[in-house]
Order: C-alpha cells, then structure tokens, then sequence
C-alpha cells in the first residue's frame, strides 16, 4: 500500500471515529490530524507532479539527444561520401580527410553502392524479374521445383509429406569490368554532378553485361521449342510451360522482335493475341517484358532463375599521367542459373 493509499484509508477511520464519539477535545484531535493528513497528501502529489515533469523533460532530452545523434551520422554519412567522391577526382585532401578515407577503408559509401544498384536493376529488366542473391563468394540455393498433385489417402494409412522436389542451384561468380576514362578536367565538377556521371556510365556497362547473361542462359538453358514466329508458336511456349510454374509466368522479347514480329500477328477480326492495358503488353493474357539483351522470345518463370551478386559493386581509380585523364572501373561479381528447364520456354526462331 503506498503513502497515499494509507492517508486515505486513515482519513477513513477518523471519519468513523468523529461519527461515533462526543468527546470534544477527541475530535479537536481528530480534526488537526486530518489537517497534517491532508497537508502530506498535497506534498505527495506536488512530489508526483513533480516528478512527472522532470520525466517528460529526461523523454524530450533523450529525443533530443537521438536526433542529434542520427543528425550526425547523416553530416558524417554526407562528410564521408563527399570525401570519397573527392578522392576520386583527384581533389587535394588535408590531412583529417585522409585519416577519414584510411579509417573507412576507402570503401565505396552505401549511398553511392545504392543508386549504383538501384540503375543497374533500373538498367536491366531481368534483375527485378528473377530471384537474386548477394552472398559473398560461391553460394549452394535451392528452389522449388514443379509441385505434385495431391493424392487420394486411405483412411488410418500413414501420411507422408508432399514432394515438391528442390532443385539445388550452384553459382560460382564471374567477374565484369567496366573500365570508363574522363579528362583532368573532373576536378572541375561538382561532387553530386561526378557521382551522377560516374554511376550513369558504370551502372550501364555492368547491366547491360548482366542482362546479356542472363538471356543467354535462358536462352541456352531452357526447354526448346520448335515452332514458328506465329499465334501457334506463342501457344506452343504457354502450352509446354509446367502448370506450376504458371503463376507469375511473362513472355520476354527484345523491342525490335516485340514491335516488328509480335504486333504484326495481332488480327482483331481473328483473336486478340496482343492487348494493351495500364501501359503494358500482354500476349495471350500474359505480360511481355522488354529487354534489348533478348534475342528469342521466351516464356517463363523468372523466379526459377537465380542470380547472385557475390560482391557488392567496387569502384576503382587510376590516374594517368601520360594523358592527364582519370580511369575509373566498376567491378561486379555475378553468376546465375536456371533451376529447372522447363521453367523457360524458348521458341527457337531468331528475330
């Protein structure tokens, strides 16, 4: 029972007490003891409001503080990155930002490895299309195959578990290397102005080298399908495509094969093979990804094919004093597979 809990239930009895007695000078006892009751009470809750106050001003101190704290780790985050940027063109560093750089590792900030990331998937359709890793060096996956039906089950007999086979995916890593050149003018640049160029001219060269592999491994590695460049060929792609792997199954085409051949089967009075809705294509309801690197027109489940980005993207400078110019590589390490054949139906006619 707290302090107040006892004050009341003792102004509780004297209550009781004054109700059962005469004694005058009793309750002239009775009645100053409420007083010094009451006077404790008042204290007690002024103590509380008190206390109450000092709380919600310790809350907003430590909100305070936190922000402080996070509003430092951006202006270092900021200090860092520009730092580095500097680096790579060539600006004079003093001394404290060269400790900063050392005591960083002269790692590429994640600011920069982010919008780097962000283009090259933005750059190369299949990287948002597929399941993609980033585990440091070889990396042992495996995905789901195609499901099993289930089965009739006789009363009071075991069950076991339903197979949905997993197919085990083993990716080492290739490395790919854009090498880009700018002039001594860079220094020149303002530091936002140099890291848009340079993550536009790196993030380019490594999607599009990514994209092409990609492409080519399904193309190479998925289920063949003799046909023609025709409404029955397309049927063909979606009929051979297992049942299971239909769920998320889209038709990818280059631009050229999509506008040129594609569009041209499109007969309204016939079928509606093509249609268009909220800015995208689909081809027998299916939806059609665009990608340039495509050189067939396939269709399938881009989950079953897994990628992996064994290393995060590296950014490497070299000055060269022969031409006053400034190189600069972007490093990836990838690999990728498909997990299962069928899972990509590839019409087996070029554009």
């Amino acid at each position: 029972m707290t302090r107040k809990e006892e004050i009341e239930a003792r102004k509780v009895e004297i209550r009781e007490e004054v109700e059962s007695t005469d004694d005058i000078e009793k309750v002239e006892e009775l009645d100053k003891e409420v007083d010094a009751l009451n006077e404790e009470e008042t204290q007690i809750e002024e103590q509380e409001k008190n206390k109450e106050i000092a709380d919600e001003m310790e809350e907003k101190k430590s909100v305070v503080k936190e922000v402080e704290r996070e509003e430092r780790k951006m202006e270092n985050k900021k200090e860092y990155r520009d730092i580095y940027l500097s680096s790579l063109m060539g600006k004079e560093l003093n001394q404290e930002e060269r400790d900063i750089l050392v005591a960083n590792d002269g790692a590429i900030p994640t600011e920069t490895q982010n919008t780097i990331f962000e283009k090259v998937v933005k750059k190369a359709p299949m990287l948002d299309e597929i399941t993609l890793l980033n585990v440091k060096g070889n990396v042992t996956f495996y995905v789901e195959g195609t499901r099993v039906d289930g089965t009739d089950h006789t009363e009071g007999a075991e069950i076991t578990e339903s197979d949905v086979p997993l197919v085990k995916v083993e990716l080492a890593g290739t490395e790919i290397v854009k090498l880009v050149t700018i002039s001594d003018t860079v220094k020149e640049m303002s530091i936002s102005a140099f890291e848009n160029w340079l993550t536009d001219m790196l993030s380019d060269s490594i999607a599009n080298a990514i994209e092409t592999k990609n492409f080519t491994i399904i193309e190479s590695s998925g289920t063949a399908v003799e046909g023609s460049l025709d409404a029955s060929g397309l049927r063909s792609l979606v009929a051979g495509l297992p049942a299971g792997y239909e769920n998320g199954a889209k038709f990818y085409a280059n631009k050229s094969l999509f506008y040129n051949n594609i569009l041209a089967l499109q007969d309204l009075s016939k079928n509606e093979l093509v249609t268009r809705e909220g800015g995208k294509y689909y081809i027998l309801g299916y939806e059609v990804v665009i990608s340039d690197k495509a050189t067939k027109i396939s269709f399938g489940n881009a989950k079953k094919f897994v990628g992996n980005l064994a290393e995060d993207i590296n950014i490497h400078t070299q000055y060269n004093i022969k031409n006053n110019t400034y190189s600069y590589s972007g490093v990836a390490i990838y690999d990728g597979k498909l997990a299962d054949a069928t899972a990509f139906q590839v019409l087996n006619v070029s554009a």
